[in-house]
């Protein structure tokens, strides 16, 4: 049985179909889908309907999910998850609310673990922050850094890492499924085999702009993979994005995010923390922000760019 396992579509759906028909061109047979569907690119319902078309589907909920039973508010962080509710309607959010945070599936004999993050697959954070987009930021500021060198930094890390290893001290052989970091890798440790297919609608490994996601061959008790990463063209992606109603209801979230899909590296995170100063500085103490404030964290974090030819917080 050949697996194309998906991961952190983040409502990217041409990059869902580019994974899919890449996919069936390799000859997958089934899919293994590892959560956060929505929130971020501009096709939520369209996502969702295609995995809930897809057969021979196993299906667990991301983090991002959690987000679709946000209370209605005026603040301008959380615009693009209400549009991305009010997009999806209430039976598609259920239908992705209701999905198991976790799944086992034994293929002959194999046993295939799956959950969206380590934190409740493994009951543990690996890596320390250094094997997601923010660690691979500082450590790689400019540049396509070519996957092998990621791959190879992340196994450096994991190897020496506590949390990995005491998480891996007590598990039984199997394979290991997880997203959540947006970084592709894979790890072959005894009988365990971890893997994290990367972000498929939003990746941030400091590559090229592109769709990654993962082979899972299993066959006589055996286990093989394929990483791949289908190409993408972020300018079109990103004037599709801008003819959308979610660039109109949630500009500042949608501009930060083409930036991502631009360069492949974390940006969302970098902002948020500068707002939170931001607000700060200005006296406004109201989580989340209030639209003002949204808005002029924003402008000001663009001048700063503007001013010193790089992003507050980067190199930090």
């Amino acid at each position: 049985m050949k697996f194309a396992v998906i991961s952190d579509i983040h409502g990217n759906y041409p990059a869902l179909e580019a994974v899919l028909a890449d996919a069936a061109s390799q000859g997958a047979e089934g899919y293994l889908i590892l959560g956060d569907y929505c929130i971020s690119a501009p096709w939520p319902d369209r996502v969702t309907d295609r995995l809930m078309s897809l057969e021979n589907a196993h299906i667990v909920r991301g983090n991002e999910e959690r987000y679709l039973r946000i209370p209605e508010g005026d603040d301008g962080q959380f615009e693009v998850t209400r549009w991305c509710r009010q997009t999806l309607g209430k039976a598609r959010c259920d239908w992705l609310w209701e999905l198991p945070e976790r799944l086992d599936v034994t293929c002959e004999g194999v046993k295939l673990h799956m959950a969206h993050s380590t934190e409740v697959l493994l009951n543990a954070k690996i890596g320390g922050g250094l094997i997601g987009p923010t660690g691979h930021a500082r450590r790689y500021p400019e540049g396509i850094i070519p996957h092998d060198v990621i791959l190879q930094g992340i196994r450096k890390v994991l190897r020496s890492d506590d949390g990995f290893l005491q998480a891996r001290e007590n598990l039984p052989g199997g394979v290991y499924l997880f997203g959540h970091t947006h970084t592709q890798w894979h790890l072959q440790d005894g009988d365990c085999l971890f893997v994290n297919p990367g972000s498929c609608g939003l990746a941030l490994d400091c590559s090229s702009p592109g769709a990654p996601y993962t082979l899972l061959t299993v066959a006589n008790g055996c286990v093989s993979l394929e990483e791949r990463r289908v190409p993408l063209d972020a300018e079109k992606l990103i004037e599709q994005a801008k003819q959308t109603t979610q660039y109109k209801a949630a500009r500042i979230w949608s501009e930060i995010v083409f930036e991502e899909w631009r360069i492949c590296r974390e940006r969302i995170s970098l902002f948020l923390r500068f707002a939170e100063r931001y607000a700060t500085s200005v006296g406004d103490e109201r989580r989340p922000f209030v639209k003002e404030t949204w808005n002029a964290a924003y402008d000001a974090w663009r001048a700063q760019k503007d001013c010193f030819g790089g992003l507050p917080d980067e190199k930090e």
